[in-house]
């Protein structure tokens, strides 16, 4: 089938079927897995505590005025494994950053972070971190911004603090492209334990950009199936 130029390409109607299926797989072994813990599939401990941001922007725009507009912003952050097995066996890091609202008619925004490499291809696949070891983490995931796919990356200044670095490097990049350095990140760990906070980067995007529809059926599923089976684990405060 000829596709007109300018013209969006139509979507595959083999991928799509692929990516709802593998979706509703996902939705279902999320669905389980947090029957069987009580609690949340992955993640499913964690330690939670107040940031700050801090926005020096790239020379070149990211697409999201969040990532381009210098200034100081607040944060909510955990900080947890995957399989919950660490810090005293290997594991996959992971990182969730909220920020937050500043006023009435702002709205929240979430990052999920798993620990990655920071290769064209290997940013896009996770890699476990050995016992008393931190690392660079990225969303893993594209969202698109000003027409391009988008990634963020989050490195610890200090790879060796335990049991969590305070303070982190974040860039982004178009695709496979070059990470472009725009921020930092200083979090207050001292005395904070783990609360039901639950992070959520398809309903809560940052501003400006949009989850490709593939994408979004993937996480979805797991998300919902999470939320129906342990509704109790993580809800949401009131911002």
């Amino acid at each position: 089938m000829r596709v007109r130029p300018g013209r969006p390409r139509p979507t595959l109607p083999a991928a799509a079927a692929a990516v709802a299926i593998a979706g509703r797989g996902l939705g279902l072994l999320s669905w389980a897995a947090a029957l069987l813990r009580r609690s949340k599939p992955l993640h499913p401990v964690g330690v939670v505590a107040g940031a700050v941001l801090t926005v020096d922007p790239a020379p070149v725009a990211s697409g999201s005025p969040l990532l381009d507009r210098p200034g100081g912003r607040r944060c909510l952050v955990r900080a947890s494994y995957a399989v919950g097995t660490g810090p005293e066996h290997t594991d996959i890091e992971g990182f969730a950053l909220r920020v937050l609202p500043v006023d009435a008619d702002d709205a929240r925004s979430d990052l999920l972070f798993a620990s990655t490499g920071v290769g064209r291809w290997t940013r896009h696949l996770l890699v476990p971190r050995r016992p008393g070891r931190h690392g660079a983490q990225t969303t893993l995931l594209p969202v698109r911004a000003a027409g391009r796919p988008l990634v963020v990356r989050l490195d610890p200044v200090d790879r060796l603090t335990q049991p969590w670095p305070a303070r982190y490097v974040l860039s982004w990049s178009h695709g496979q492209g070059t990470w472009h350095r725009f921020a930092t990140l200083a979090v207050a760990w001292d005395g904070v334990d783990d609360a039901p906070n639950r992070f959520d980067p398809v309903a809560n995007p940052l501003p400006g950009t949009t989850q490709y529809a593939a994408v979004a059926r993937l996480r979805e599923p797991a998300y919902r199936s999470a939320r129906l089976a342990r509704p109790s684990a993580g809800r949401l405060p009131r911002a």
